[in-house]
């Protein structure tokens, strides 16, 4: 069953400035203003929204009619959730990650021995779409407990299991394989990008605590993206650029808070903060490096959800942006797609898929603008001397 519900929306102004010669120059502001859709259930329960591709198709969980949780995707933009099931003999699934094909893997209960009364069930990772059954990613039952996280859209899946740590597949989720030092049963691995690259948590410098990693193209090896100062780091996200992102401890304290942070290889992390109170977390990147996640205020340290602007700049309240009444407020959000749609989870246990009525300007805009104010203000200066 489907909800469909129009919000009040409120505006996220974005300033630019720039200095040409003498001449400082302020651009006007561009509002992205959002619309909420509520992407409704399998069931009458709750949903969790996960991830979402670049037609605004989106996976996660949903209780269904019957009680177990299934793995969903929908159509573009939010719209007719359809329940993916589970693998043979299972009873719950979980989606975690979607392509651009529409291509889903998370994991599901699934029948070591389908058929045989009985016989008992494990998680395993999963690979499906909307037209298809689920199929295995990782044998049975050799790779029992595994999970997978981030597909790319050739189909390889990058996941972790109980028995051997991270995972990566080839193309269509076939061959299964380990990454070359990482070598932790405990290691785990939570997206990949369209070059092949994964990132996660891993037992890489310390043989006490994960750090955040990225992994090379060809899978030979991992190198360790550090912290914020703590002892452990996980990377959750990781766009086709290279640039990362996820959380980190910010002091060398058991407990100690963490933060979200935007990084890459070359490059030392970046804290983002809170909303005043102790913890955040960074879940996911799009192209032109906005960042969505979730952080605490400094209310009773509340979560609430929060999108940035280009490169991690700007950590803003969802909240503030889109009203859903009845003091329904967004606490998490899972994926943002390079259109800027965002998906989001709400303290009412809906999911919402929050779209903008104002586009967002590319990059190049941005540079096309700067260079037209510097014309601008050229010539102003060439009139003045001229008179």
């Amino acid at each position: 069953m489907k909800f469909t519900h129009v919000f009040e929306t409120h505006s996220l102004h974005i300033f630019i400035g720039a200095a040409v010669g003498s001449l400082v120059l302020t651009a006007p502001a561009f509002a992205q203003n959002y619309s909420a859709f509520d992407i409704g259930s399998l069931g009458t329960g709750a949903t969790y929204a996960t991830a979402i591709n670049a037609s605004g198709q989106v996976t996660g969980n949903s209780v269904t009619k019957d009680g177990p949780y299934h793995a969903f995707v929908t159509q573009a933009n939010g719209g007719g959730m359809t329940d993916l099931r589970t693998l043979p003999g299972g009873f719950n699934s979980y989606g975690f990650a979607i392509n651009d094909k529409g291509q889903v893997t998370g994991k599901s209960d699934y029948a070591d021995y389908p058929g045989v009364p009985g016989a008992s069930t494990a998680p395993y990772a999963f690979i499906t779409d909307i037209n298809s059954d689920m199929k295995l990613a990782t044998p049975s039952p050799s790779w029992r407990n595994s999970e997978g996280h981030g597909i790319n859209n050739s189909g390889q899946i990058a996941g972790f299991d109980s028995a051997g740590g991270v995972f990566v597949t080839d193309a269509n989720a076939v061959n299964p394989r380990r990454i070359g030092n990482l070598n932790s049963y405990t290691d785990e691995a939570y997206d990949i990008n369209s070059s092949g690259q994964v990132v996660g948590s891993a037992h890489i410098s310390s043989s006490s605590y994960k750090h955040a990693f990225i992994s090379s193209s060809n899978h030979v090896y991992a190198s360790d993206l550090g912290t914020l100062g703590g002892f452990t780091s996980s990377a959750t996200g990781v766009n086709d650029a290279g640039k990362v992102v996820g959380y980190s401890e910010t002091t060398p304290v058991y407990s100690s808070p963490i933060h979200a942070f935007i990084t890459d290889i070359n490059s030392n992390m970046t804290d983002l903060g809170t909303f005043g109170g102790q913890s955040s977390a960074a879940t996911d990147i799009n192209s032109n490096g906005q960042v969505v996640g979730w952080a605490e205020t400094g209310i009773g340290n509340q979560r609430h959800a929060f999108v940035t602007g280009l490169n991690g700049a700007g950590m803003t309240d969802l909240n503030s942006l889109v009203h859903l009444g009845n003091g329904t407020f967004l606490y998490d959000a899972n994926g943002i797609n390079d259109r800027g749609q965002i998906i989001a989870n709400a303290s009412d246990g809906h999911s919402y898929l929050l779209t903008l009525t104002t586009p967002v300007p590319e990059p190049d805009t941005y540079a096309m603008l700067l260079a037209g104010l510097g014309l601008m203000g050229f010539i102003a200066r060439r009139k003045r001397k001229a008179s």
